[in-house]
């Protein structure tokens, strides 16, 4: 009696919260694949992930390995057994073994599918398991059941097994379980059938209180509980240590009285497959079932697993494969009481309600209330409201204040049913459009339109607006939010944010202007924005402390909708999806579609924490509750694997350190990261060390090509980042090395190097015995050569000589006829000759009181200029002693008659050249006045600072010009005391020097000659002289120098 008593209890117990579970509507959410997304068959009898973590399903048309995103189906046509897929196994060396419809078996190494005999068995193979001795066991649905003993053998033709048929243990055996203690546990059709490890005989396992129905499946829970599905009787628990036992049917919570699998995941909750009725989990004392009313799509269930990352896979009957991916996202829409799927605003409201606003009015859900009774709707049909439902708010009161898009906003209030058009309040929104809406601490209700913001004090009615002339950074009002310290944060259009804090409005100044779509306070105080296309920004003591955006792993820059948990984990909704960011760990969760976030798309602001911590979240797809409780993080690295290679886009084996020739240069990389729970948002980087200095960009890209690669060694390395912005610690890498060509090798670099050096030697060897030959030639050559050399170069010599003692001469007979000492006070004469000799000369001669002096510059230099120039002196010498002329302008004129007649310049058919610049002066000491004429060059006067220059006549002495009528213009200036003049050839300023090489030209002369004016003449030769060495450098002068000065 007390069995049947603790029978009774559990019965009523389950009752109880079959009563619980059933009130409520919402839908979980459920991945889906089908033949259409890569499956190989629709009915998938089972499921296993391997060591590798791949995911196989048997299925009635073969085998498919499944990676989170692809299908890779096998076949008879790859080496499988023939029909379809029935269990699948993993062993203790990696091995997979499959059993097939028919009694097919094949085994897959990893690298190929290798079948066993036709003949072992007959029928469905239905379980493989191995035991503690590594045997493997396979049971069949009629054939019985057999192990093998060594599974290892290379080929299943050596493999020996023992076969076990009728007796104790009876053909017909359906399943097979190994427990803690390693004994087996055999279903069969005359009940469960244990061999123990010690014994290795068959007994019957017979739980007292069982009924006598077909059992269908068995478990031993992690508590040493034992579990015994039935046909069309339900389900037993044999609590372990203890005479109880748990009844579980439809009538106390299970999904079907006909259980088809049972399986345990890693919270220690046992799901219950049934055969019609979808799947119950049993756990914490609760039973909770998944059907077509809460998202499960088939009720016929194969098989129940759960991978690494915590997702429950469930192989179905027509539906393919569902993995259920937690509860923490419980989704509303149309299909299950919503009056429209596009919600923009969401709030609970005092009493617990929660109210949706929607582009079709507004949904009321009360949780308390059965399915089908549980939503109502206030809608522009049945009340006076808009139905474009843009904002929802609370008063203290427990007003709901409304905001619309196109007809402003409504207060609803819930004593009378009724809605109020708030006429003082719209009567500021000119296009009745409401933007953003908040009640602050004090009950203010604030409402921004596309015109600015309005302020309503709730309990005095009384009405403000509020614009930039305020104090507002815009009027076009994105955002508002009323934080904690009672301060309110004014999002603009474009223009940033406004805070206002009593009277005080102040503006906000960051580095740039941005939109605010939304406002979100943490527990730290701190303010979260959201923008439109800058992502996300932190702000503390008005300050940007923080942002985040797509390049830190957001899934847009684009942000709608912020909201803090209890935790002080940001979440951030996008145009893409959903984001969680734990500050704590500055991590970055990820949630789309895939992982259960079926809403996608968020609202702007539609987000609300609920009285129990839930976050509500509104989409373009429904509602969607995020439950932080049941978080469905597995907190593991990515399951990353290098899947292939390809050298010259062929397929290569994988094998350690692989040695490639200098030609088999262009690898591609194929790789992946097993995940189920967000496959979408896997990214990876990779390197290749040796041709990589750092890791490339993160991308989504899953194969990585490097063509013509040198030759050298190489390690390629990828890390994958997973949903919960895990990266992996160690990267996975995979070394190889291709080889340089023979002649590249060391080896044969040596060889060369000896055999060059080697055929050096011997060619030098030999070439210098043959010049020692020669050179015994040569010798005799040039020592006859070298004496006639000698004997030429003493003539040159000679004649060098004879040469330079000429000009040596002439130079005498030159300084000779110039005046050694200067005869006229205040005067100098600056004389540099190019050459030896010169031919520029300077002519001093005082007569009858007048000071008479020449600056002439001769055609060319060197000999032939000192030629002209004694030619010119003693003409000027004849003209002024013997003819006795003495004005300048004649003295010219006469001197040009002269040399031409010296020179023969009369053919008009023969131009001569030879000739002479100059400027003559004759200085009248009595008068103060002097005379100038010249050939070409000018004098400078300088009188009070001032430099004045007389330029002389436009020909020449001599040239070619002899034979033409040339009178020289004379000039007279009367001399100021103070005055002083300067005569003077080319050459000065024609020198090249400074740091450009450059002329030195006529302008900075004159400027250096006005500067040294408070000079003594002979302070002036030495600052003339000094500046042109300065100015030359090491460029050779190019031309004689001359410079007269006479100060008066």
């Amino acid at each position: 009696m007390k069995t049947f008593h603790n029978f009774r209890k559990s019965f009523f117990t389950g009752a109880f919260l079959l009563f619980c579970g059933i009130v409520s509507s919402q839908i979980y959410y459920f991945d889906n694949y089908s033949v259409s997304d890569g499956l190989a068959q629709s009915k998938v009898f089972a499921i296993i992930q391997d060591r590798d973590d791949y995911i196989w399903l048997g299925t009635e048309g073969g085998v498919s390995r499944f990676d989170g995103v692809n299908f890779e189906n096998f076949t008879s046509e790859e080496g499988l057994a023939l029909n379809g897929v029935r269990c699948i196994y993993e062993d203790t060396l990696g091995f997979l073994w499959f059993g097939h419809t028919g009694g097919g078996i094949t085994r897959y190494d990893g690298r190929r599918f290798v079948t066993a005999s036709d003949s072992l068995f007959s029928s469905d193979i239905t379980a493989i398991a191995q035991d503690s001795k590594g045997r493997i066991w396979i049971t069949s649905a009629q054939s019985g059941t057999m192990n093998i003993i060594n599974p290892e053998a290379e080929n299943p033709a050596n493999f020996k097994y023992e076969e076990y048929r009728g007796g104790e243990l009876s053909d017909r055996v359906f399943g097979l379980f190994i427990g803690k203690d390693g004994s087996l546990y055999f279903i069969t059709d005359i009940g469960v059938q244990k061999r123990g490890t010690d014994t290795e005989v068959f007994e019957k396992f017979f739980i007292k209180g069982m009924g006598y129905f077909q059992v269908t499946s068995f478990l031993e829970d992690s508590e040493g509980n034992f579990w015994f599905g039935t046909y069309n009787d339900g389900l037993y628990k044999s609590n372990r240590g203890t005479e109880d036992l748990d009844f579980y049917n439809t009538r106390n919570g299970l999904a079907h009285n006909f259980v088809s699998t049972l399986f345990e995941d890693s919270h220690g909750d046992v799901w219950v497959g049934t055969w019609g009725g979808g799947i119950t989990r049993i756990g914490d004392g609760e039973l909770k079932t998944f059907d077509r009313d809460n998202g499960l799509q088939d009720l016929k269930i194969w098989s129940v697993i759960e991978d690494v990352e915590g997702n429950v896979l469930i192989g179905t009957n027509e539906n393919g494969l569902c993995i259920f991916k937690g509860e923490q996202f419980v989704s509303f829409s149309e299909r299950n009481g919503l009056v429209n799927n596009q919600v923009w605003a969401v709030l609970q409201d005092q009493t617990g309600k929660f109210w949706f606003g929607t582009n079709g009015g507004v949904s009321i859900y009360n949780p308390d209330r059965l399915p089908g009774k549980d939503f109502r709707h206030l809608t522009a049909d049945l009340y006076s409201i808009d139905n474009q439902v843009r904002f929802l708010k609370e008063d203290r009161q427990g007003h709901i204040w409304i905001g619309t898009y196109g007809n402003g906003t409504y207060e609803y209030i819930p004593s009378t049913g009724k809605f109020s058009y708030s006429f003082r309040i719209n009567s500021y929104n000119t296009q009745l459009i409401v933007t953003a809406m908040d009640i602050d601490q004090e009950n203010n209700l604030w409402v921004g339109t596309t015109d600015g913001l309005i302020f309503y004090d709730i309990d005095s009615r009384q009405v403000q607006y509020l614009s930039q002339v305020d104090g507002l950074a815009g009027t076009d009002i994105s955002a508002l939010f009323a934080d904690s310290k009672g301060i309110l944060w004014v999002g603009s259009k474009g223009r940033g944010i406004t805070t206002i804090e009593g009277d005080s409005i102040q503006h906000l100044k960051l580095d740039y202007d941005f939109t605010p779509n939304c406002f979100a306070e943490s527990s730290d105080g701190r303010i979260w924005v959201g923008t439109e296309g800058q992502g996300i920004f932190a702000i503390e003591d008005r300050k940007l402390v923080n942002r985040l955006s797509r390049q830190d792993g957001l899934l847009a820059n684009l942000i709608t909708l912020i909201n803090v948990d209890e935790f002080n984990n940001v979440f951030i909704g996008t145009n893409q999806g959903l984001n969680k960011y734990v500050t704590s760990e500055d991590r970055i969760y990820t949630y789309m579609e895939k992982n259960g976030f079926v809403g996608i798309e968020t609202k702007n602001n539609a987000s609300f924490r609920d009285n129990e911590g839930n976050l509500w979240f509104g989409t373009v797809g429904g509602v969607v509750m995020y439950n932080p409780l049941m978080e469905h993080s597995s907190g593991i690295e990515p399951l990353t694997h290098i899947t292939r290679i390809r050298v010259n886009l062929e397929d290569r084996e994988m094998i350690s350190e692989m040695k490639l020739g200098y030609q088999e240069n262009s690898v591609i990389f194929d790789f992946n990261s097993i995940c189920l729970t967000n496959p979408e948002v896997v990214s990876y980087q990779y390197k290749l060390e040796g041709a990589d200095v750092d890791w490339l960009p993160r991308t989504d890209q899953t194969n990585a090509t490097y063509p013509a690669l040198r030759p050298g060694k190489y390690i390629f390395q990828v890390r994958a980042r997973n949903s919960e912005g895990i990266w992996n610690r160690v990267p996975i890498s995979y070394a190889f090395q291709i080889r340089p060509p023979f002649y590249a090798t060391w080896w044969f670099i040596i060889s060369c190097v000896i055999l060059g050096a080697l055929g050096i030697f011997t060619y030098i060897k030999r070439r210098t015995a043959k010049l020692r030959r020669e050179n015994l030639v040569l010798e005799e050559k040039v020592r006859k050569r070298t004496a006639q050399v000698v004997a030429q170069k003493e003539e040159l010599a000679q004649k060098n000589k004879d040469i330079t003692d000429s000009i040596q001469y002439a130079k005498r007979i030159q300084t000779a006829i110039l005046p050694p000492d200067v005869p006229f006070k205040d005067t100098f004469v600056l004389f540099k000759p190019k050459d030896i000799v010169s031919g520029d000369f300077y002519w001093l001669l005082e007569i009858d009181g007048k000071e008479l002096i020449a600056a002439v510059d001769c055609t060319g230099h060197g000999v032939p200029g000192a030629f002209m120039s004694i030619i010119g002196h003693n003409m000027l010498n004849k003209i002024v002693k013997e003819y006795g002329i003495i004005k300048p302008s004649e003295i010219l004129k006469q001197l040009d008659i002269e040399v031409s007649k010296t020179l023969h310049q009369k053919d008009e058919s023969v131009t001569i050249r030879d000739g002479m610049d100059m400027t003559l002066i004759a200085y009248h000491k009595d008068k103060n006045l002097l005379e100038f004429a010249g050939a070409y060059n000018p004098i400078y006067l300088i009188r009070n600072g001032e430099l004045i220059e007389t330029k002389g006549d436009r020909f020449a002495i001599g040239r070619s010009e002899a034979f033409k009528d040339k009178d020289f213009t004379n000039h007279e200036i009367h001399i100021q005391k103070g005055d002083a003049i300067y005569l003077f050839s080319d050459g000065y300023a024609d020198q090249f020097g400074g740091e450009s090489g450059k002329k030195f030209k006529i302008q900075p002369m004159k400027e250096l000659i006005l500067n040294i004016q408070e000079k003594t003449m002979e302070q002036q030769h030495s600052i003339l002289e000094s500046t042109l060495e300065a100015w030359r450098g090491d460029i050779e002068q190019i031309d004689d120098v001359l410079i007269i000065g006479r100060k008066f």
